[in-house]
């Protein structure tokens, strides 16, 4: 050891301490209680544990404010209310061999008193054949107080002030908004993975979520993502002698920008494993999009022996016995339902217009109509919600005529001059089209395989990019508007971005709950497209609005995979896409032209000696 490292290491050297009881508990209660949603979980499932039928979730200012859930439970008798506050205290094992058989959703002892530790707690509890019930208070792990009190049968517990003694902690939270979204969220797969349970989710004292609790899935699913995606999904059912499945998956026409429609219930409980994700969505390769994923919400039994929740504090991922052979037979249930007869997509009315009658869409890609809207006051109902004032709504202009002007095509900037096209492609010579899907293109440094829909859609794209000012966007408004149904945290979202929303195109009426009419839609979004647009926009977050706005644009309107294409339009496909810098991928990183060099076809042909 060097000298230098030594006296490093001196100088670290301190005594071994043992933390006091607050700061150890403070330290535990992070493994557990990452934030709002956390704790809407651990309460929720310590409900379920309880046998109960109607649980009430309240939350409000993100849940760092309150927190409150209230269920028709079993109830703890009043001797034990004390000890369900103690650390490792659980009615759920005795020994250490039960956790290789957990049949409750929780059973670590560590959720209340994790709780307790970072924020003020006060829960009210009742048996069914107790006349009263008890009444407890705790604040940052200390007990303040615990009498007897009138309740009925159940437990309530509210939770206020998360975080209140640990500023730190509370610092690192999400704006109120992302908060209660990540709870909504919780809520939505809790709902999901017992549809025997009445949920009913409020949001800042709006009703955001109310399920049947009859059993039905469909039903659940139904009232989270709409009638249409519950009517539409396949049923998919297999078991052998160690595991049975049923659920509902997607088919090939319904997919989404994201996985946030996904959903695996494993004995009640849903999880994470990616090697189960990874085995269904590889079920839709090459019959969705790249890029887009499946909705599947899928409930897993097997005995309690073959799989291990004991992995993470979260009890979100777990381990199976013999996982690739599993997630072998789930995913080859999940194919034989996509084979089924009948599985086919439905046609709308806008497909069956004849193609003849159409303006090729290469040709109208970037041609806007000039048009002026009223951008009416449809979201006024939404601004209130969030608590935005009318100040708020006469600077944004809402509820007042406004007009925006877009110029013909040729108004627009033209292609890239060739002079800075420095990495742009050489001259092609048009060769055709293979599969509906790809045009191949001749040049002198080989063969180009461009695929169509990736290639159009960079091109639009960059037209679209040219705009001067992409935070604002026309819209057109929709005659009849559209419905959407959306899930809870879809509807957060919606509220938070509602002002951006309107500014790029998209003018929404709230028709209660989690309903809303589509009044208008940014100018170059096919109407038929305008629902799937919305969800994906909301549910894409990782990007600037007006870059997602118009990777959206670009993508719905883009021809596609599969559409048989004249020999002129493919002509001016391969000429705009040689005046695009960089067109060798799409906006959304996939890969737009490949290219066959000619002296790799010379060498498979053993031609030796030809470049």
């Amino acid at each position: 050891m060097s000298k230098r490292v030594g006296d490093i290491l001196l100088m670290q050297k301190r005594s071994i301490v043992i933390l006091d009881s607050s700061t150890a508990e403070q330290i535990a209660a992070g493994e557990v209680v990452e934030r709002p949603a956390s704790v809407v979980k651990e309460l929720v499932e310590n409900s379920l544990d309880a046998n109960a039928r109607h649980i009430t979730i309240e939350v409000e200012g993100g849940g760092l404010r309150l927190l409150r859930v209230r269920d028709d439970g079993s109830g703890i008798d009043k001797e034990e209310v004390p000890l369900a506050f103690a650390r490792h205290a659980t009615s759920k094992i005795r020994q250490a061999q039960d956790l290789a058989a957990i049949k409750t959703l929780g059973f670590r002892g560590e959720a209340l008193p994790s709780i307790a530790a970072v924020s003020r707690v006060e829960m009210e509890t009742r048996t069914a054949g107790s006349l009263t019930g008890t009444k407890v208070k705790i604040a940052g792990g200390e007990l303040n107080e615990i009498v007897e009190t009138g309740c009925p049968p159940g437990t309530v517990v509210t939770v206020t002030d998360l975080f209140y003694n640990t500023p730190a902690r509370r610092r690192y939270m999400k704006k109120p908004a992302v908060e209660t979204r990540a709870v909504a969220v919780t809520v939505e797969k809790l709902a999901l993975a017992h549809p025997d349970v009445a949920f009913n989710l409020s949001l800042d004292g709006r009703r955001s979520l109310l399920t049947p609790g009859d059993g039905d899935l469909r039903a659940v699913i139904a009232a989270l993502y709409g009638l249409e995606t519950g009517r539409e999904l396949l049923p998919v059912q297999g078991s052998n002698q160690e595991w049975q499945l049923q659920g509902f998956i997607s088919p090939p026409w319904m997919h989404r920008s994201s996985r946030s429609h996904q959903t695996i219930i494993v004995n009640g409980r849903y999880i994470y494993n990616r090697s189960l994700t990874q085995a269904l969505e590889s079920c839709y390769r090459a019959i969705i999009p790249n890029g887009r994923h499946p909705l599947f919400i899928l409930h897993l039994f097997l005995e309690s022996e073959l799989v291990d929740v004991n992995v993470h504090p979260a009890k979100m991922e777990v381990r199976f016995q013999q996982e690739y052979e599993l997630t072998r037979q789930i995913a080859a249930e999940v194919k034989k339902a996509l084979l089924k007869p009948g599985v086919v997509a439905p046609v709308t009315g806008a497909q069956l217009v004849k193609k003849q009658k159409e303006v090729p869409r290469i040709q109208q890609s970037f041609s806007f109509q000039r048009q002026e809207q009223k951008a009416q006051a449809w979201g006024d109902y939404i601004l209130k919600e969030t608590g935005q004032k009318e100040e708020l709504l006469k600077e944004e202009g809402i509820g007042s005529s406004s007009s925006w002007s877009a110029g013909p095509a040729e108004d627009y900037p033209r292609a890239v001059p060739e002079s800075v096209n420095e990495q742009g492609l050489p001259p092609l010579r048009l060769v055709g089209q293979i599969f509906g899907t790809y045009i191949l293109a001749e040049a002198k440094d080989g063969l180009y395989i461009i695929d169509q829909h990736a290639a159009h859609e960079l091109c639009r794209f960059v037209k679209l990019q040219s705009k001067a000012d992409v935070a604002s966007w026309p819209g057109q408004m929709l005659e009849p508007p559209v419905t959407l149904q959306l899930s809870p945290a879809q509807t957060v979202k919606l509220v938070e971005q509602i002002v951006t929303l309107r500014d790029l195109g998209f003018i929404l009426e709230n028709f209660g709950g989690n309903t809303f009419l589509l009044r208008s839609l940014p100018v170059g979004v096919p109407p038929d497209k305008g629902k799937e647009v919305l969800v994906d926009f909301l549910e894409g977050s990782f990007l600037p609005a007006p870059e997602r706005l118009l990777k959206l644009i670009a993508c719905h309107g883009a021809i596609k995979a599969g559409e048989q294409l004249s020999r002129p339009e493919m002509e001016q496909l391969l000429d705009e896409l040689r005046h695009v810098p960089r067109p060798y991928t799409c906006p959304h990183g996939r890969p737009a032209v490949v290219r066959l060099e000619r002296a790799q076809l010379a060498h498979f042909f053993k031609r030796t000696g030809e470049k």
